[in-house]
């Protein structure tokens, strides 16, 4: 928990940066908000996050998206003003989605001009750019605490002199990671095709190593993450090509005593992210 509020916090923090930002950029763009077109979002498509957090309830990038018949507007959220054709087709039906469904509420100087005051202004904004920061944080700390984890496992083999395979593809044999070489997000091939974490082939054992990371922040998920632990050992261990073959599964968080048995009966070596010097039994 430590963890997490502590960088959760940070992640937070650097959202808002980054959401006022590009609120300033739609602010200007639409007046205020008072003329939200197809040009102003032409002009700078990033202003469609803005949009999506301005409107009550905000919506996804994906479901926004399909609302006008693409699967994600994050194309163009992350486009920096580049012009995108598609973009020219669907901007007029955003503009007028986001004008129509507007949360006018937050913004009271559309409705009564009184109250285009700085305070009310700046409330605004900091309300906007506080809810779409609380999502990006949430997204964003699930995708730092599973690369902190891999990072841990890459820096405990290269400090024990693995190097970085060279190998590329997908995954069908033990011998296609040398011996004390190093992959990560490597595709495997069993009875069918899984992503594994981290794979290795020990220096000690010769053994291919494969390694899931799991950090679980909340207990529900734990039962989740564990079962796709075990789907994919069973598949990696069907195939008599992968032989001899370790899986392991790397773990933080709240995991729970019958998560655990269930990695074990499934032939998966459990090692705690805090303590990774368990690994030296398998490199």
């Amino acid at each position: 928990m430590e963890t997490y509020l502590g960088a959760m916090k940070a992640l937070y923090d650097n959202a808002i940066l980054q959401n006022v930002e590009i609120y300033d950029f739609a602010f200007e763009l639409t007046h205020g908000f008072s003329s939200i077109t197809a040009a102003a979002i032409i002009a700078d498509p990033r202003i469609i996050k803005i949009l999506r957090y301005a409107i009550a309830p905000s919506i996804s990038q994906m479901k926004f998206g399909q609302m006008f018949g693409i699967s994600s507007v994050g194309v163009f959220e992350d486009a920096k003003g580049r012009l995108s054709l598609h973009l020219k087709w669907i901007a007029p039906q955003i503009a007028i989605f986001a004008t129509k469904h507007l949360d006018r509420a937050r913004f009271g100087w559309l409705d009564d001009a009184s109250l285009s005051i700085p305070v009310a202004r700046d409330y605004a904004r900091q309300w906007t750019c506080s809810i779409a920061a609380d999502q990006n944080a949430q997204t964003s700390f699930r995708h730092w605490r599973k690369e902190l984890q891999e990072q841990a496992v890459l820096q405990f083999l290269v400090s024990r002199g693995y190097v970085k395979s060279s190998f590329s593809g997908i995954l069908t044999r033990s011998t296609d990671i040398a011996i004390g070489e190093y992959k990560q997000e490597t595709r495997v091939r069993g009875r069918t095709t899984q992503k594994a974490d981290v794979v290795f082939r020990s220096k000690r054992t010769k053994k291919l190593i494969l390694i899931e990371a799991k950090a679980v922040g909340v207990e529900l998920d734990a039962t989740k993450r564990a079962k796709e632990c075990c789907d994919k050992a069973h598949d990696w261990q069907s195939s008599d090509e992968l032989h001899p073959l370790d899986v392991i599964c790397v773990i933080g968080g709240f995991f729970t005593e019958t998560n655990l048995k269930n990695l074990i009966a499934s032939g998966i070596n459990i090692v705690w992210e805090h303590n990774l010097s368990m690994l030296k039994e398998y490199a």
